[in-house]
Parts: C-alpha cells; structure tokens; sequence
C-alpha cells in the first residue's frame, strides 16, 4: 500500500504510471483521449486555443493525462513522410506534470482513407500482396515516427484504429492474426524496446480479440463501450491482471449525471471497477462539442472529492 508521505507528493504522471502497472493510485486517474477545441472555448469563453488554454482547461478537469494527436500535410491520396508529422506542443507539455501519451494511427483507419471504406475492406480478398504490402507501409510510417518520439520522451503511445463496430470486427479476425498483427506486434516491440507503455484504442466490439492483443503486448485499452457489449467488469474479471482499462464514461451518463440518484449509481459503479485497479477513468469518445459539460463536471468533482 502507499504512505501517507506518498499519497501526498504522488503526480499526475506517477500516478497513471502506476494505474498502467495495476498497482495501488492515492486517487483514480483521469484522462481524455481527444478534446475538441470548440470545448475548450466554450468552458473557458476564448476564441483561441493554444498550449495556455489547453494547460488551463486540463487542470480545471483535473485531468492528468494530456492527449496529442497527429497533425499530418494536407492530404495527397497516400502515406505522409514520417518527417511531415508532429504533434502541437510536445516539447511544452514535458515541462507540465501530466502524463504524456501520443496517438499513432493504425492500418484500418490509414487504409480506409487511402482506399475508401468498402475497398479497403475486401483488399486482403481481391489483393493479399497489396494488402500486406500497405500494411508494411504503415508499419514503416509508425516505427520511424516512434523512434522520433521516443528520443522526445514521451511517455506512452496509443495505436489508434476502429476494429470493429457494434456487433463484432470490421476483418475476418483470420486475417487480421495472418497481416495485420504481426505488424502490430513490430510496432509494440520497437516502442517497448524504448521503455514506454503502449494502449490500443478501438470503438466496437473486439471481445474475440483481446486474446491476441495482449500477446501482441499492449499495456491497455481505451474505450470499453457497453454499447457495444464490452462489459468492464467482465474484461476486468477475465484480462485485469494483463491489460490497462481506460474508460468506461459514456456521452448517455453524462446527461443522466445532473440526476443526483443517476449521479450517485454512477459513482459507485466508477470506485467499484476503480477497486480492481488497472483503471484510469475517462470518456469512451473523447469530449467534444455538445457533450453535457455540466453532468462531465459534477462526474469529475465528486470522484475528486470522494476519492480523497
């Protein structure tokens, strides 16, 4: 158990440090994985957002993960150069006590912009040699980029790629253990090989699998949609002891949180799956413009104040 003397001097980058290794955290750690600019204005009435706005709107949440996403050249019909991508800010938020995880895309959402929806998904059909050899395209793109962020210092990786819908994977899960994650498993090496902690992001249902993610070496999964027949405390149960489960908030108990006994079923079940540590609390989809900012603030108040 941590002292007392480590309850009171643990951070925000510590403190998810630990929640990633399953071990015990002084609070839950909360993180979001993307956060629209339009919330930002709105919660802090500015018409621009930058690094200041941004640290600024972070501690008012309380947050202790800050998010970055890619920013790719503008569009040509195929893979960027690896030195055409950055990240807004990287360098500054090193200098800030949250933790930093950067997103990465993966094959899925790559190949659907580079082929369109429908084609890419029949490709490993009509075409193996091409569907393999775009999948080493992306892995070349993501392992250069990984290096690059690794020499910066960042402090976890996040492969982001829609597997699956509701009712189950986008690809025969055959193909996917035949293409694509063994170019997953390339890339969670090269960023283990750097000392970071690596989750996979996807919407939908992946139950089937979960097996093989964590073979492939993942630390943790964000987005656990219920919707999608994704039961936290199943996957706790089955997978707490291997993976990280980051979270579980949904846009519906947002709404439902300005009901004080909604609010109160919500908490318990919030410190229930935050018991089983290996659990950093943060919305299934991000926050973004219309989200109920009102019920997202009584959520995230009362596990600040409970949680002491």
């Amino acid at each position: 158990m941590l002292s007392h003397e480590q309850k009171n001097t643990l951070g925000s980058r510590d403190r998810v440090a630990l929640a990633i290794q399953r071990q015990e955290t002084d609070r839950i750690p909360k993180g979001e994985i993307c956060i629209d600019e339009a919330v930002v204005k709105a919660s802090l009435s500015c018409d621009k957002v930058g690094f200041d706005e941004n640290l600024e709107f972070t501690n008012k949440l309380g947050l202790d993960i800050i998010c970055l996403n890619p920013l790719y050249p503008e569009f040509n019909g195929d893979l960027p150069d690896s030195r055409e991508v950055f990240w807004a800010d990287l360098n500054k938020w090193s200098d800030t006590n949250l933790f930093r995880f950067v997103m990465l895309d993966g094959v899925l959402g790559w190949g659907i912009k580079v082929f369109g929806f429908n084609q890419f998904l029949i490709l490993s059909n009509k075409s193996p040699l091409s569907f393999h050899s775009f999948i080493e395209k992306v892995e070349s793109l993501n392992v250069e980029m990984v290096r690059r962020l690794i020499d910066a210092g960042v402090d976890g990786l996040i492969i982001a790629d829609d597997l699956a819908y509701q009712r189950g994977l986008l690809i025969n899960p055959r193909v996917m253990r035949r293409y694509i994650f063994p170019s997953l498993e390339s890339q969670v090496a090269e960023m283990a090989r750097g000392g970071v902690p690596v989750f996979i992001h996807s919407d939908g249902n992946i139950n089937e699998i979960i097996p093989d993610i964590i073979e492939i070496g993942f630390n943790g999964l964000h987005c656990i949609d219920r919707n999608s027949s994704m039961d936290i405390f199943d996957l706790q149960q089955k997978y707490g002891s291997k993976l990280c489960f980051w979270g579980s908030l949904h846009a519906e108990d947002l709404i439902k949180a300005r009901e004080p006994d909604c609010l109160q079923t919500l908490l318990d079940t919030i410190f229930t799956i935050a018991s089983k540590k290996g659990f950093i609390l943060g919305t299934n989809c991000g926050l973004f413009n219309g989200i109920s900012w009102d019920g997202l603030m009584l959520v995230y108040e009362k596990i600040k104040e409970l949680g002491k």
